[in-house]
């Protein structure tokens, strides 16, 4: 047996082990997913369960599963953000050119075969309300008898409310 032939031999038993499982070589079983949101510092928390996380973020996802993520603010009403998984398209043929079916049992059990997607998530949540306060504001309005015969007392049930009075016709 020549030297060439010892070399291809070695290399036919030695390379699919190393080749094994294209999909974990060519990114792995997680991905890196940009998180955004407008405003900022909007807590988001990922289904199935990931951890609770504040945007801007990178979250490091596993690449076998979908992500519904749900972002939240006070003041806002919250948003939902969905992430898809699917095969990417050479990790298979890759797998079998090279290892045979050796490749694809790692890759399918791990899901690096897979690829997130969309690979970032940006929402804009809505504002609830224009201003921040309490939800109802009583007014009283007391006329009474004061030296114009026309004195007013106007008070609101929370600080810092302003009323605006304008007459609605002569007497």
């Amino acid at each position: 047996m020549g030297y060439p032939r010892r070399l291809s031999l070695l290399c036919v038993v030695l390379l699919p082990p190393v080749v094994a499982a294209c999909g974990l070589m060519f990114g792995g079983a997680h991905q890196s997913i940009q998180v955004q949101s407008s405003p900022e510092a909007a807590k988001v928390t990922t289904s199935p369960p990931t951890g609770e996380f504040t945007t801007p973020t990178t979250l490091n996802l596993e690449r076998k599963s979908d992500y519904a993520l749900t972002f939240e603010k006070a003041g806002y009403s919250p948003a939902h953000f969905q992430l898809q998984h699917h095969m990417r398209g050479g990790i298979l043929a890759l797998d079998i050119l090279f290892t045979g079916l050796l490749g694809i049992i790692p890759d399918a059990a791990t899901g690096a075969w897979n690829k997130l997607s969309p690979e970032t998530a940006t929402v804009v949540l809505t504002k609830i309300s224009m201003v921040d306060g309490p939800d109802q504001i009583n007014v009283g309005i007391h006329v009474g008898n004061g030296v114009q015969g026309d004195d007013a007392l106007i008070d609101a049930s929370s600080p810092g409310v302003t009323v605006r009075v304008e007459p609605v016709g002569k007497r």
